[in-house]
């Protein structure tokens, strides 16, 4: 959509008002993407419509259904509603990296304007004030980096049904990972595909997912950048099949064996040890920090 949606670009969607229209710049989810696409309809017939970008050359090669459609880009004086690069910022802040530079942040912050404070209460003759303890806000902390490392990461877990369909004659190739994988040959293996987009990150990413006896484990287990992680799918004999799958990606501050030991117990169990960890070593960092401004040590 460039140059009136730039990449970075934080689109504000809003629900559906009645029919999509031509010229109407929508936000739609194809079940076989992972993505959200924001498309101009340029053409209604029967089936759905037809989409494109403004600057691409040809539409997009399907027809979007009225389901996958979750809602349009309202505009100002044929201006779509958007804040320029924010979503560059949210990108990085929702990855590895940017969590831990943010809890940093953060705790810088607080440091000082705690030796802020305590200069401006002995320039004021030292008057009383009421002392937070150093406890309370160790846990204060405690609460919010393990919630916010909970909304963070989450978000990067799969869990679903996965079908299939084994049919005679059909095309034995590699498939992406998608809710419905298609027409498959049976009693074969065939590669499938999920496209992981990593930012460079301090701490490597581990694979996780559900065993199941229709999939083989993975072609790697830790990330340190964007690949593909391939599995290889059973497609057993003929007829439609489905699995339930979960596929996560989590930092790696505990070692794969244990991750993958608790996700086999219950999928959220990594996420959970590991804010527990993360968030009682930032904690421990804000008590002792807090100890040493109130003992005047800082």
């Amino acid at each position: 959509m460039y140059p009136l949606l730039k990449p970075g670009d934080l689109v504000f969607i809003m629900p559906l008002i009645g029919e999509p229209h031509v010229g109407e710049i929508v936000a739609y989810k194809p079940p076989f993407l992972n993505i959200y696409i924001v498309h101009e309809i340029i053409n209604v017939t029967p089936q759905g419509y037809i989409t494109k970008g403004i600057n691409n050359q040809e539409p997009d090669p399907w027809i979007v259904k009225r389901s996958w459609i979750k809602g349009f880009v309202p505009e100002i004086f044929g201006q779509p509603i958007v804040i320029p690069d924010l979503g560059y910022v949210i990108s990085y802040i929702r990855g590895t990296n940017g969590y831990i530079y943010g809890i940093i942040f953060l705790s810088i912050i607080y440091v000082i304007s705690e030796i802020l404070d305590r200069n401006n209460i002995v320039m004021r003759n030292r008057k009383r004030r009421v002392e937070i303890p150093s406890s309370h806000i160790a846990m204060t902390f405690f609460v919010l980096s393990f919630f916010t490392f909970i909304i963070f990461f989450i978000p990067h877990a799969i869990y679903g049904t996965i079908v299939w369909n084994s049919v005679l004659g059909a095309p034995s190739v590699p498939v992406v990972l998608s809710p419905n994988l298609g027409a498959v040959p049976p009693n074969t293996y065939i590669p499938v595909i999920y496209n992981v987009h990593v930012s460079e990150h301090i701490i490597p990413l581990v694979v996780l997912y559900t065993r199941n006896p229709y999939l083989s484990p993975p072609n790697i287990y830790v990330l340190s950048n964007s690949t593909k992680v391939t599995f290889l799918l059973n497609t057993s004999s003929k007829g439609l099949h489905s699995i339930t799958f979960g596929l996560a990606f989590i930092p790696e501050f505990l070692p794969p064996v244990v991750l993958e030991y608790l996700f086999q117990i219950n999928s959220l169990l990594p996420f959970i040890v590991e804010g527990i960890e993360v968030s009682s070593v930032i904690s421990l960092i804000v008590y002792l920090v807090t100890k040493f401004v109130e003992n005047n040590i800082i």
